[in-house]
């Protein structure tokens, strides 16, 4: 039979409820202040209101009724022990802000009421003194709970949120699969079985008739010459995502951020595309630069939703406050380092970021023979350069005549 260990609290819920019964401290301390046989009736109570605690991590089905008992001890001990007793109801809060609204408001009308009534007698004696020594645990009961509550919706609505985006980005990319899926099959699909046609019947007609299998040959080229026109016109009309395009948005989202983003070139053999640009500067020098890569459309395109990737981990996880972006273009490749001065990564988490973005980045670059590498210390910020390699224009290297 095998035993289960036991635990305090459900392992998902971390250190926070074992921390927050230190709470209980407060109320041993007053308890041991009682003659005996008021002792033991006040460390019975405490020991019960810690069970229910735990038990609420347990049971969440029962955690109102567990939360009602919970109430009904605390101003118990408040009533007829001493009204610093209600510090334990910080112990109230996680629980009390996972419950229904309604049922929130009625607790801690109860609480506050319950409290102030208790502190009414020893007005006499502490003066408004002990009003003010109760104003923590009432906002921790009536007030932190409701926070707590909001923020917990605020943080589902935005994980949510970022799942929604996501998948409106997997329908986006799936429809214009679909939609070069269609082209593809009704642009070629026609020309191309006419091709194997026709290559069929010049085949059949090399020995019987050879003029018109000449003819038919011609054909054969005229129709592929015509196929892949047609291609070029397919590739001309998809997408094209510029490099100066993802950087504006990398601006923005890095102000928003609060990241200071600046933007840099270094070239190899020429001065076109030197230059440092800030945030403060205007796009036109960027563009100016980037106009002119040495790359393909889709090199290019690659490299620049590579580049949103990077800048969007950055804002998300690096915790950096500066980030750099430097273009080299060097003799036979092109390199967009993306370095911040973020906390950075340790071996342990560059492995565990390997089997989700980096995979896609590495997936993206293999694409174009491109490749991705990594630097990266824990405190110590992170280097990621983006490598493609470059295409060396017909005007760069002359007309073959």
């Amino acid at each position: 039979m095998k035993l289960t260990a036991w635990r305090m609290f459900p392992a998902e819920e971390g250190w926070a409820p074992a921390v927050s019964l230190t709470n209980l401290l407060v109320a041993i301390y007053f308890v041991l202040q009682e003659p005996p046989f008021k002792l033991a009736a006040g460390l019975l109570l405490v020991l019960l209101f810690a069970v229910a605690y735990r038990e609420i991590f347990w049971r969440s089905q029962q955690a109102p009724l567990l939360l009602g008992c919970q109430l009904a001890i605390l101003l118990v001990l408040t009533a007829f022990y001493h009204p610093m007793f209600a510090y334990i109801g910080f112990l109230m809060s996680l629980s009390l802000s996972r419950q229904k609204q309604s049922f929130m408001v009625g607790i801690s009308v109860v609480f506050v009421v319950g409290t102030i009534l208790a502190a009414i007698p020893h007005l006499k004696t502490m003066g408004p003194v002990i009003l003010i020594m109760l104003l923590p645990p009432i906002f921790g009961v009536a007030i932190v709970p409701f926070i707590m509550r909001a923020s917990a919706r605020y943080k589902q609505m935005a994980e949510r949120l970022q799942a929604a985006t996501s998948q409106l980005e997997r329908m986006a990319q799936q429809e214009e699969r679909q939609r070069i899926a269609r082209e593809l099959h009704d642009t070629l699909g026609h020309t191309l079985s006419l091709i194997s046609l026709k290559g069929e019947l010049t085949e059949k007609l090399i020995t019987r008739d050879p003029d018109r299998a000449l003819t038919e040959a011609r054909d054969i080229r005229e129709t592929a010459r015509a196929a892949l026109k047609q291609m070029r016109e397919l590739v001309t009309e998809m997408k094209v995502v510029r490099l100066v395009e993802e950087y504006q948005h990398a601006k923005t989202l890095c102000a928003a951020a609060d990241i200071r983003l600046q933007f840099e070139q270094h070239a190899v053999g020429g001065e076109d595309y030197a230059g440092k640009y800030t945030e403060a500067d205007t796009f036109r020098s960027v563009i100016a630069v980037v106009e002119v890569l040495p790359l393909s459309p889709l090199q290019e395109t690659i490299l620049a939703m590579c580049f949103r990737e990077v800048i969007t981990n950055v804002v998300r996880h690096s915790q950096a406050k500066a980030c750099t972006a430097i273009l080299h273009i060097e003799e036979g490749q092109v390199r967009l380092a993306v370095e911040d001065n973020g906390i950075g990564l340790d071996k342990n988490a560059q492995y565990r970021a390997g089997s989700s973005g980096m995979t896609g980045l590495k997936q993206r670059l293999a694409l174009v023979d491109g490749r991705l590498q990594i630097d990266s210390a824990p405190q110590a910020g992170t280097s990621i350069n983006l490598i493609i390699p470059r295409v060396l224009r017909s005007e760069q290297r002359g007309e073959v005549g």
